[in-house]
């Protein structure tokens, strides 16, 4: 660990662990949304998923890593933000953004990643609330999901977190390779687009099921 700790003693170091936990989380979101779109198939799919999930060998230590690596993105960002608003006078943490990023919604993204950050940790409580503090072989959570995103405001706050979301990716994915010191002519532009597919993937994949669910309750 103490490699660990080095990294943390330097500005670059910080921004490295930033890259690479913002990745794992990518990684997640990515199987996450996959085992979401079971919930399309109907609730034998969606429960026989949820329940494979929860008997997987060593899934309760994957989700406190997972904890972990969320708590130790967001506070490196948040510390990153406030030792660049304290040398630029005021102005926040770009995320390493260059003169190649001046896009207007580039420059929104890199100006609003840590309030999205903020903005979707609060999303993310009431996400664990509503459903993974829910344990047990016999929960129906087809059920649950679908009945709780039946109401309006769950519905409109879900959606908002999805888009917050992709929002935070759409910058965060590029800014992570760019922080790892990957930032070449020729494949730069191959990693934004990913990183644009994949905003654009969450946005749709996440959003799509609480307005499913709730036009069809209505």
């Amino acid at each position: 660990m103490s490699w660990f700790f080095r990294l943390l003693q330097s500005g670059i170091g910080r921004k490295v662990l930033v890259a690479i936990s913002g990745l794992a989380l990518v990684g997640f979101l990515i199987g996450h949304l996959v085992g979401n779109l079971f919930i399309y198939d109907g609730a034998e799919s969606m429960n026989a998923y949820a329940k494979s999930l929860h008997e997987m060998p060593g899934f309760i230590v994957i989700e406190i890593g997972l904890a972990l690596m969320f708590i130790l993105h967001m506070s490196l960002v948040i510390w990153l933000t406030i030792e660049n608003k304290r040398a630029r006078g005021g102005q926040g943490y770009s995320g390493g953004a260059t003169k190649q990023d001046s896009g207007v919604l580039r420059f929104l993204s890199s100006k609003t990643m840590a309030v999205s950050g903020l903005v979707l940790l609060a999303f993310l409580v009431v996400h664990i609330g509503d459903f993974r503090l829910t344990r047990g072989d016999d929960v129906d959570i087809y059920t649950k999901v679908t009945t709780k995103l039946q109401e309006p405001w769950r519905m409109a706050l879900y959606v908002l977190g999805s888009i917050i979301t992709a929002w935070h990716v759409f910058h965060g994915f590029q800014s992570a390779f760019r922080s790892a010191g990957i930032n070449h002519q020729k494949y730069t532009p191959l990693l934004k687009t990913i990183g644009t597919v994949l905003s654009i993937a969450f946005a749709v994949g996440f959003a799509s099921i609480p307005i499913w669910i709730f036009v069809n309750a209505s």
